[in-house]
């Protein structure tokens, strides 16, 4: 078995759905696709070249947030390894929707053959939206850490920082899986949040994400923290965008 592709759905209260659907679909350089009839929650953001890798929920209620979603041919199969390594089952509509041992939400959803990672926003200010950050509560960080090694395959890399921990990902996938753990003042719960890698660029990358509706929350050595028109916090990081 092996993880297709990764993807992270971006979701957001009702009342700001459509202002925060087009910041995402703006700083991302995507379209909103068709509203699928069955689902009508769900709203594709769709780059010019390669698959998706962001999608918007509209939520009933609650406050916005990000999770990822594991995209694979066998969900059953994938939920019964994820469940045999410490995830909680919460739901199952056709679906798998999961919590990590630490706490942090995700699902397993269906392949429908993705493939072709989408190319650098911009080329001449290469950037990409290429990583999810499992924020996890500090005494969780080194069981979270074990999950996604044992669920995945993946070795987790050598820490480059002591809060930080990434994994040996095949080189295919369009996001990489980022596991923080929080500080001891910060409790949780466990969420998520998105990072562009903007490489030297993280000024102008945010400058442009201010100009969009975005607010800068901090600045930091290496990444700016912001949020978005919904008040959700995400990252531009002076990591280096891993696309084609």
């Amino acid at each position: 078995m092996e993880i297709v592709w990764l993807q992270a759905v971006i979701d957001l209260p009702g009342e700001d759905f459509e202002a925060a659907g087009d910041f995402w679909a703006t700083v991302s350089a995507t379209r909103r696709g068709d509203v699928h009839p069955e689902h009508p929650e769900y709203v594709h953001l769709l780059p010019a070249e390669g698959d998706m890798t962001l999608e918007l929920q509209r939520l009933g209620d609650g406050p916005p947030s990000v999770h990822l979603d594991l995209v694979v041919n066998d969900i059953p199969a994938w939920t019964e390894r994820a469940v045999s390594c410490g995830a909680t089952l919460i739901a199952n509509p056709g679906h798998a929707v999961l919590t990590t041992p630490g706490g942090v939400p995700f699902c397993i959803v269906p392949a429908s053959g993705e493939a072709q990672r989408p190319p650098a926003i911009d080329p001449d200010l290469p950037h990409a939206a290429d990583q999810i950050c499992l924020d996890v509560p500090n005494e969780h960080f080194e069981a979270d850490v074990a999950f996604w090694s044992e669920l995945t395959g993946w070795a987790a890399n050598p820490p480059m920082m002591p809060e930080f921990r990434s994994f040996a990902q095949p080189p295919h996938l369009p996001l990489r899986i980022l596991v923080q753990q929080l500080g001891e003042d910060d409790p949780g719960p466990a969420r998520a949040h998105l990072d562009f890698a903007a490489g030297e660029n993280v000024t102008d990358v945010a400058a442009r994400h201010v100009d969009a509706g975005a607010t800068v929350s901090g600045e930091f050595d290496h990444w700016t923290a912001l949020h978005d028109p919904a008040g959700l916090p995400y990252c531009v990081t002076r990591r280096r965008p891993n696309v084609p």
